[in-house]
């Protein structure tokens, strides 16, 4: 079964013209040749990145910086490129290449489309466009189809299908158990998308369902309150996510996973570098909806600097094989997430940060016994008690961690757009 996880850490269309980004949106991001001046976007995660992929620093800073801009290209494209598009992503297999699918051939409308776009972000090299056959709106469509026929036959089960998206494969990929036997009403599916679908859905094995986990021991940090540091409730612990701010008035809230704060809707609190007990204050919203998401807002009561937590945009991020540390790692932005991109994650139970890439989106799979569309999946390692956990790379939120399968560095995050939308909150920048 997978695992959610908590974690803390020891130290404190064709022709038409290319949509413009917001003011200034496009300037406040690095390039493959420069980051801004005075901002190391990479510094946390480069040697890591570089030692992982046995390349050289500049060819790991630059590669991150192909990721970092991967996402506003794919929001121009779907525009831009319309009933062409295939989608964007980011090839692990072939030097972390962005790559831009495109239906009917790679022509010279589609590359010049694709240029257009790529220019106003500021990727100037390190993306590659690639003839694919079915659209990205294909896609999409078949995956809803295959996601709520996976909940329909994962009602009576005691192990569990999933689906999710794969634009590498041009596919939808249908999630089989490694291990238990399917009900009559599961095999039937398998082969009725296989019929349906023909080589647009790939299968694949999986564990067979993700599970929330909740407590564990962990270390703490004095104020600010921050990302990715233990936070406690009379009856578990959970790690904190991001820091938001009401959309409508300057209330301050940690966000979280909502399966944590279900049915834990009193006071929760953290402790400082002494463990020294101190509140945080109560639950003011929760979701944990099949449709919706996994998510939660606790409210911070106490933000002043003198007495209370001061909260502030930033992320725990601890030393480890991937990462150097920097207790005060300041988030910029939020954004979707792209298949391929790294992401890295600090838990209170995992006791370090830890980077891996996301393998799968629009992910249908069994959380805890309930069935759960849209969420992201990682490669990233987790353990019982990280549940709520900031996913981030490069100063940038992309979701908070929801579950898991502890020994197979296999997480799964609910993304963090959708986090805001549905709490009616920012993340704090």
């Amino acid at each position: 079964m997978v695992r959610w996880k908590q974690a803390a850490l020891s130290a404190c269309a064709l022709g038409l013209a290319v949509a413009l980004l917001p003011p200034g949106s496009a300037a406040a991001r690095p390039t493959a040749e420069a980051s801004p001046a005075g901002v190391d976007w990479f510094a946390e995660e480069a040697a890591g990145f570089a030692k992982e992929r046995g390349i050289s620093e500049a060819e790991a800073r630059e590669r991150m910086a192909w990721q970092l801009v991967a996402p506003d290209l794919d929001e121009l494209l779907q525009k831009d490129l319309g009933a062409r598009y295939g989608a964007v992503w980011v090839d692990v297999r072939d030097g972390d290449r962005v790559k831009v699918g495109v239906t009917g051939g790679v022509d010279e409308p589609a590359r010049g489309v694709v240029k257009a776009a790529a220019q106003v972000v500021g990727l100037t090299g390190g993306y590659d466009l690639v003839s694919v056959k079915r659209s990205a709106a294909r896609l999409a469509a078949d995956n809803d189809w295959l996601g709520e026929e996976v909940i329909r036959v994962n009602r009576d089960a005691t192990v569990f299908l999933s689906a999710g998206l794969r634009p590498d494969l041009n596919a939808v990929q249908l999630g089989v158990p490694r291990k238990g036997g399917l009900t009559a009403a599961q095999e039937a599916l398998v082969k009725a998308a296989q019929d349906r679908m023909g080589d647009g859905v790939v299968l694949a094995a999986t564990s067979g369902g993700y599970r929330p986990f909740l407590g564990c021991d962990s270390p703490y940090c004095d104020a600010p309150l921050r990302g990715g540091v233990k936070i406690n409730h009379p009856d578990t612990s959970c790690t904190s996510g991001f820091i938001a701010q009401s959309k409508v008035d300057s209330k301050k809230y940690v966000v979280t996973a909502g399966h944590c704060a279900m049915d834990n809707l009193g006071t929760w609190s953290s402790k400082n570098a002494a463990l020294t007990v101190k509140a945080i204050g109560p639950v003011h919203r929760w979701i944990f909806d099949t449709y919706i998401g996994d998510m939660a807002i606790i409210r911070i009561s106490d933000t002043s600097i003198a007495t209370g937590w001061d909260p502030r945009p930033w992320v725990l991020v601890t030393y480890s094989p991937q990462t150097n540390q920097n207790t005060t790692y300041h988030i910029a932005e939020d954004k979707m997430s792209l298949l391929g991109m790294r992401i890295c994650t600090t838990g209170m139970a995992t006791r370090m940060t830890n980077c891996g890439h996301v393998t799968e989106l629009g992910l249908t799979a069994n959380l805890g016994g309930l069935s759960m569309r849209n969420l992201g999946r990682t490669s990233n390692c987790s353990k019982p008690g990280d549940s709520g956990a900031p996913m981030f790379a490069s100063h940038v939120a992309y979701g908070i961690l929801v579950g898991g399968v502890e020994d197979d560095c296999d997480t799964v995050y609910q993304g963090i757009r959708t986090a805001e939308r549905e709490l009616n909150v920012n993340i704090l920048h």
